[in-house]
């Protein structure tokens, strides 16, 4: 399955394919999540020259891609996050509390994560692979 089918879907780690997490039907109050953070290093514009950020990897977004399905796949099977933030992660690591006023773009998909279920998220310049703790 292509991650582009993965992101739409949002699939979780037990309970196979799903709808959209931003249109579940009882998202949760309160989450608790364990976070893998990994971007890319160019960003096309329409109109204009891409941007080359040297401070980020020096992967491109289809390389990027690829590295998301492999890490939903490891998590899906158990893979404990904390080697997986050591070994690729760009933020800390650790988990993180998230509610309804959080401001984060994978907001809707983390609320909507069941406790162990794992889902990819792709944001503005990263990809953010998610575990819901509690």
């Amino acid at each position: 399955m292509r991650l582009a089918a993965v992101l739409v879907l949002c699939a979780g780690c037990a309970s196979g394919p799903r709808p959209d997490p931003a249109a579940c039907a009882a998202p949760a109050d309160r989450v608790e999540v364990e976070q893998v953070q990994f971007g890319w290093n160019r960003v096309d514009y329409e109109n204009r020259p891409p941007v080359v950020d040297v401070q980020r990897p020096s992967r491109d977004v289809r390389q990027t891609e690829s590295l998301a399905e492999e890490l939903l796949a490891q998590c899906r099977k158990g893979v404990p996050m904390a080697p997986l933030q050591d070994k690729f992660s760009e933020v800390p690591g650790g988990s993180q509390v998230l509610g309804p006023n959080s401001d984060v773009d994978y907001k809707a998909a983390a609320l909507c994560l069941q406790p162990g279920e794992c889902v990819v998220v792709r944001g503005k310049v990263a990809f953010h692979l998610l575990k819901r703790v509690r």
